[in-house]
Parts: C-alpha cells; structure tokens; sequence
C-alpha cells in the first residue's frame, strides 16, 4: 500500500486528514488487540484436542471456565486433555463437575467411564457406559468402549453385542472390526474373524497390527501361508513389530522350515532382548533342528529373564533329556511341579526321565497322576505303555500304547513312536525299526532315545528269517 504524501495536500486538508486519523487510529489498535470471545478460545481449545496438544489444550479451557464457571463442555474438553496426560484424579474432578452441571450429558459420563478403565476400575467404567447410553441410545462409541471392557474382561458373547451395536449406530472405524475379528478369534470364529480384519483392513490398510491379527486368525485356522504373507506385510508397514517376527517364525515352524523359524525369532529377540516367548520358542525349533546346546542356551535365558515361566522348565528338561542329562531334566520337571502342581505334561515328562533311568514304579505314578489330571493325554498313556514294558506287564503296555496311538495325531511322531512299541511287542521288528527311524526324521533329536531301541529290534531281525 502506498502511504499518502501529506506534504502534497493544502493546510486544510491537512487538517482534517489529522483529525480523521486521530479519531479513527485508537479504535482500530484496540479492535487489533481485542481479547478473543470465549468462543473463539473454545474453538482454539477443540483445535489443541485434535491436534494432541494437551497442555496448551488445558491453558484454553481453564481460561473458559475462569470466564464462565459453569461451561461443561469446558470441563468436559478440559477433563479429557487432563486423562491424556494420565492425569486421572484432574480428569475425574472435571467430568464430575460437567456431570453436576448438566447430569444428561452422555458424554462427560463416556469420559468418565474411560478415565476409570484406563485406571483398572472395570466395574465402575462399566457403569458409566451404561449411564451414557441409557441418557443416549445412539451413542456408538459408549457401545464400543462397553465392548472393549468387556472383552478386556473375557465376556466375549457381551463385547461380540457391543461391537455390533456400535456398528449398527454407524462406528465404521477400523478399530471397532479389528476388536470384534478379535472376539470372535477368541471364540474359536477365526472364519468371521478373518472378514472383519477384511473389513478394518479396507478402512485402513497400513496399520501393522490388524494384518498381524488376521495372519494369527489365518494360522488358527490351518493356512499358514496366508498367516506368512500377512506377517509379512505387517512387518513391511512396521519393521519394528517383534511380536510379527515371533508370529511368522512360529508359522514358518509349522510349515517345516525350521532355519527360517530360527531366523526370524533371532530378529524378534533383537528388537526386544526380554522377550522371554522368543527365546523360548527360538529353543523349541534348535531343539527340533538338533542343535540340543543352542536350544539349552534359549532355555536358560529365558528362564533368567522370568524365572516363573514353565514352559521354559519344561522345554530345557525336553532338552537335557535329549542330551541324556537325566537328573537334569527331572530338576526341571520337579520346579514346574513346585510351580504349579496341576501341570500334567510336567508329571508325565518326569514319568518319562524316570523311565529312562529304569525307575518303571516311579514312571508308572507320575503318567498315571498326568492321565488323572488330563485323561486325553496321549504321551502319558504311551510312557506309562513303555514304563509297563520295563515291568515285564506286556499286556499294559500294549493297551496302553494303543490308547496312546489313538489319542495321537495321526502320522505325528509321537503315533509313530507309540506303534514302534506295539510293533516290537508283536514281534513285527521291521515294521518297529521303520516306525521309529519315521520318528527320528521328523525329530532328529530323537535319536538319542530311540537308537537303543532300533539296535534291539534289528538284533532280533535274525530271529525272524525262515
């Protein structure tokens, strides 16, 4: 803009120019440095709330309520800033006092009941969901918060119904589907579960988390090449996720690659050093690789990392009993009892080291406790099938061997290895030897335990020629 050159204008006009600007200039300063309305404070305020700006958030909305003591969205806005920052006891005073100012607001009751749940109060949250959606019937996200506490409390068939309400009122966001494909995996639904994943995948497609859940979904249900391909891109969208490492690693185990399996727990456990379950299920694929040593070391690190954890006990007793450590193994099993008494796999993998050591009395107790505990336990029956046979009750072990062989997978090696006993009973040593040299392809490790057995059984072959 161009500034007037008051020196080309006559005295008069000058004069008037002077008093024109002395009249007009003081009200136009102070219209620039008006204070804002308490609306435009509150617009500024919502606009720091989306935004993730908490404390400058708080800083608007306090000023509001100096203004005017009894403006509840105020409080209500003011409350939730506060909840964000984890500042519960600010945040629950503030949306009792929006709810004392207006006790139909739905909403302060919503932020209510959230500030509960995130301190661990599940019941009282639950009341206040309940409240915002008896004051509002099409409150969807009352529906989803109700159902994500209920699901936090395993009341699946209550979260499944929120879940859809919520959906029904119109939530089209991803995180209602990504929690209700979980429900319904949890409910054993991995069919439905795997069409919301679908479903929150369309409305969002790179978030990492929910292809993770759908390759979980995938692998329960027994495709683990789509489980891998959505581990994959899990981890393309977030090269961070640990936890998609261990799940690819453990579906790359189911499909027999086990140096693959290997690989990506390495990765998991480096992204995480105190990830206990990937040192343990790192130990679980060298053991079934063979390296027993490498498989001894996850073992220990994990039972360092948690000294609680069973299945680690349980694991390292497998190993050392592979490597023939005996009362090693026994250690193991006898701590996972201490542990948790009802453990039946810790009962009959002790029944099975004693076994091993010719205590047959000793083998006989502990897979007959494990049968009690979990009368489908098919590895008890087969210990106590062979624990039987060192005994000299032939007729047991054969009974037992065969509910063993029967309550197996079909073609695992544990079937194999029972019907290897069955075998050697009837007098079949060749039919025995190739069963067991099955068990040994399948885990090398087995050898250890087994060869005995195949120099046994090929020591009578003679016997059986013509």
């Amino acid at each position: 803009m161009q500034l007037l050159n008051m020196e080309c204008v006559n005295p008069s006009k000058q004069r008037l120019l002077w008093t024109v600007l002395w009249l007009v200039l003081p009200a136009f300063i102070i219209g620039c440095n008006r204070p804002k309305t308490v609306h435009d404070v509150f617009e500024k305020g919502m606009q720091e709330v989306n935004s993730g700006d908490w404390n400058a958030a708080i800083t608007d909305f306090t000023q509001i309520i100096e203004l005017e003591p009894k403006n509840g969205p105020a409080y209500d806005n003011r409350a939730t800033a506060e909840r964000r920052l984890k500042e519960y006891d600010k945040a629950m005073s503030d949306y009792n006092q929006a709810i004392e100012i207006n006790p139909k607001d739905d909403y302060a009751y919503l932020g209510r009941g959230l500030t509960r749940y995130e301190k661990g109060d599940y019941d009282n949250a639950i009341t206040d969901y309940l409240y915002a959606i008896q004051l509002n019937r099409t409150n969807a996200a009352a529906y989803f918060e109700l159902g994500l506490v209920n699901y936090r409390l395993t009341n699946l068939d209550d979260a499944i119904t929120n879940f859809t309400r919520a959906v029904e009122l119109g939530d089209n966001l991803p995180g209602v589907y990504t929690f209700l494909g979980r429900v319904n995996y949890k409910n054993g639904n991995t069919e439905a579960a795997i069409i919301d994943f679908n479903k929150a995948i369309e409305l969002e497609p790179k978030d990492d988390f929910i292809y993770q859940n759908r390759g979980q979904a995938k692998y329960k249900s027994g495709d683990f090449d789509g489980a891998i391909t959505d581990y994959n891109r899990s981890i393309e969208l977030n090269s961070t996720n640990g936890s998609a490492y261990e799940d690819l690693g453990l579906a790359k185990y189911k499909k027999g690659d086990i140096d693959g399996a290997i690989a990506d727990y390495g990765k998991a456990i480096r992204l995480n050093p105190k990830d206990v379950h990937a040192y343990d299920a790192r130990g679980l694929a060298k053991r079934k690789s063979g390296d027993i040593d490498g498989a001894l070391t996850d073992y220990n690190q994990a039972i360092k990392l948690d000294p609680q954890y069973n299945l680690a006990y349980i694991n390292r007793g497998s190993a050392r009993l592979k490597k023939g450590d005996l009362d090693g193994a026994i250690a193991d099993y006898n701590k996972v009892i201490e542990l948790n008494p009802t453990n039946a796999i810790a009962y009959n993998d002790r029944g099975w080291a004693e076994f091993r050591k010719s205590d047959f009395d000793a083998s006989i107790a502990d897979a007959t406790h494990a049968i009690q505990l979990n009368p489908t336990n098919s590895y008890a029956y087969g210990t106590r099938g062979w624990a039987r046979y060192g005994k000299g009750d032939i007729s047991g072990a054969v009974e037992d061997c065969k509910i063993a062989v029967k309550l197996s997978q079909p073609d695992s090696f544990q079937s194999f290895y029972d019907q290897g006993m069955i075998d050697f009973i009837a007098g079949d040593y060749a039919k025995a030897i190739e069963d067991w040299q099955k068990v040994i392809q399948k885990d090398a490790a087995s050898k250890v335990e087994l060869q005995p057995w195949i120099d046994k059984a090929q020591a009578k072959l003679p016997e059986k020629k013509p």
